[in-house]
């Protein structure tokens, strides 16, 4: 990890929350099934028990991907990793909800660079950043790819002045038309946006900016192609196996 300018890469195709379409969302079960699908590179979603052990997990709530109840920052460590997070799918009975840090050995087993989103419960922005930072810093493999990204701004601003060298991504659904100053003001390297919201002329500006421009959620090939002529390095998808027989990676 070293400070740098211009598009932070990741890959063409992403496995969104892992193989989410295929596997529990966000499990170990889910990024492995990515790779064996092909995907050089997964997005997930990161944020803290109460004791600050970093979770990889979506909602502020536990029930809808879990057998837990209640905020997830609210629950111990120790509490959490007793939870089944298969999520309803049979085939996967007594998924455990990772830790981050399990999540980072068995990315760098699979030669899998990351897109880490800081999920962050509002109020512990400072916290859950602290704690990612403090686990990447040990533990991440620099030869593999890392961004950060968020829809939090204060998330941003933490990440920004706690591991400036990780590079950061603006996270947003369409792009804001004041998106020069938010990059600036972040010193982001990339756009992360809704893939049905992005336009040929807004990905040419982009590109001219010398961003990276990923765009998430694309289950269509169809899609995922228009968006790459429109000027994005890759897109965001639950069906990596799906969009990798189609696309060249």
């Amino acid at each position: 990890m070293t400070d740098a300018t211009g598009p932070a890469i990741l890959a063409t195709i992403i496995a969104h929350r892992g193989a989410s379409g295929d596997a529990p969302e966000n499990t170990l079960a889910a990024l492995s099934l990515a790779a064996d699908h092909g995907a050089r590179c997964v997005e997930i979603d990161v944020s803290i028990s109460s004791d600050g052990v970093p979770f990889v997990h979506h909602d502020d709530t536990l029930e809808r991907c879990t057998t837990g109840k209640g905020l997830l920052c609210e629950h111990l460590a120790v509490d959490l990793d007793q939870l089944d997070a298969s999520k309803g799918m049979p085939d996967y009975a007594g998924e455990v909800l990772p830790r981050l840090s399990a999540v980072i050995d068995l990315l760098e087993a699979r030669g899998l660079g990351l897109n880490l989103e800081i999920k962050p419960r509002k109020g512990l922005e400072d916290e859950t950043v602290e704690a990612i930072c403090k686990l990447i810093e040990g533990r991440w493999p620099a030869h593999l790819p890392l961004v950060f990204s968020s829809f939090s701004r204060p998330s941003l601003t933490a990440a920004l002045h706690r591991l400036p060298a990780v590079a950061r991504a603006l996270l947003v659904g369409a792009i804001p038309d004041n998106w020069q100053s938010l990059v600036l003001q972040y010193g982001c390297r990339n756009i992360h946006c809704d893939g049905s919201k992005l336009t040929a002329t807004q990905g040419a500006a982009l590109r001219q900016a010398d961003l990276g421009v990923y765009c998430y959620t694309v289950n269509e090939v169809d899609r995922a192609r228009t968006l790459l002529k429109a000027g994005a390095h890759g897109v965001f998808t639950d069906y990596p196996k799906l969009l990798a027989r189609h696309l060249e990676t």
